[in-house]
C-alpha cells in the first residue's frame, strides 16, 4: 500500500463467533449475579422444590400451576406476555414455600429472578432516598424493571404508605403485558385495595389485568409443624398434659 508492505491478522468467522459467544455468556453471568445481589436470600427457603405431584390439600393446584409456569415458560410468555400469578390465602399455607421454589427453579435455567419481600423492596428504595446513590438506584430499577421474573413476597404485609404503594405502582407499571410478576399475599385482590389506601384500587387492576389469581386453602403446616415440636417435648418430659 503506497509502496509500503503492511501486515495484519485476520480473525476467521469461527473465531469471532466464539468469542461474541463468550462476551454473550459473560453478560448473562453477570446479570444473574446481579438479580442474585437483590434477592432478599434470607427469606427463601432452602428446600423449596416445586412438587407437581403433591398431595397436600389447599396448595397442590398452586403447586402444580407453579410448576406449569416454569416448565413451559417460554411458551407461556409467548402465548400470554407478562401474566404471572397472585397467589393469595392466610399464614402458613406455603405460599412463600412456592415462590422460592420458583425462584431456584428459574435461576437453575438461567432464567432471570428477583425473590424479594415487598418489606424489603420499599427498604431498598429508602435507602436510596437516604444517601442519594443514583447508581445504586439506577441498577435497583434495573433489575426490578428488567428481570424475567419477579416474586414480590407478601405483598400487602407492610404500612400502606402512599409513598410506598406508588413506588409498587411504578414496578408493576413498568413490567405489564412483558414480564411477569409473581406475588404472594394474605390479602384477597379485594383486600388488598382497601389495606393499600389511595391507590389500592389502581394497584389491584394492575395486578388483575397482569397475573391469574390462585386462592390456597386448608390448615396451616406451621400448626403440625407445632404439634410434632410438642411430640417431641412430650416425649422428654414425662408427665405433660
Amino acid at each position: 500500500m503506497l509502496g509500503q508492505t503492511r501486515w495484519g491478522t485476520v480473525t476467521c468467522a469461527c473465531e469471532t463467533q466464539a468469542r461474541e459467544a463468550e462476551e454473550k455468556a459473560k453478560q448473562a453471568r453477570e446479570w444473574l449475579t446481579l438479580c442474585h445481589e437483590f434477592t432478599s436470600r434470607d427469606k427463601l427457603i432452602s428446600k423449596a422444590d416445586l412438587d407437581p405431584n403433591t398431595k397436600r390439600a389447599g396448595s397442590a393446584n398452586a403447586m402444580r400451576i407453579a410448576y406449569n409456569f416454569v416448565d413451559t415458560y417460554i411458551q407461556w410468555q409467548r402465548e400470554k406476555p407478562g401474566l404471572g400469578l397472585y397467589l393469595n390465602g392466610p399464614n402458613g399455607l406455603g405460599k412463600t414455600y412456592i415462590l422460592s421454589g420458583i425462584y431456584k427453579a428459574l435461576m437453575g435455567r438461567n432464567i432471570s429472578a428477583v425473590f424479594m419481600t415487598t418489606y424489603h423492596m420499599f427498604q431498598r428504595f429508602r435507602e436510596v432516598a437516604k444517601v442519594d446513590d443514583y447508581d445504586y438506584e439506577k441498577r435497583l430499577l434495573k433489575v426490578l424493571y428488567g428481570c424475567d421474573v419477579l416474586l414480590l413476597d407478601d405483598i400487602g404485609g407492610e404500612v400502606p404508605y402512599d409513598s410506598r404503594a406508588e413506588k409498587l405502582l411504578d414496578v408493576i407499571n413498568a413490567r405489564s403485558q412483558k414480564r411477569p410478576i409473581i406475588y404472594s399475599s394474605n390479602f384477597t385482590t379485594d383486600g388488598l385495595e382497601q389495606w393499600m389506601g389511595n391507590q389500592g384500587a389502581r394497584i389491584a387492576d394492575r395486578i388483575l389485568e397482569n397475573s391469574i389469581t390462585i386462592t390456597l386453602q386448608g390448615e396451616s403446616l406451621r400448626g403440625g409443624i407445632n404439634d410434632r415440636h410438642h411430640d417431641w417435648l412430650a416425649g422428654r418430659v414425662k408427665g405433660l398434659g
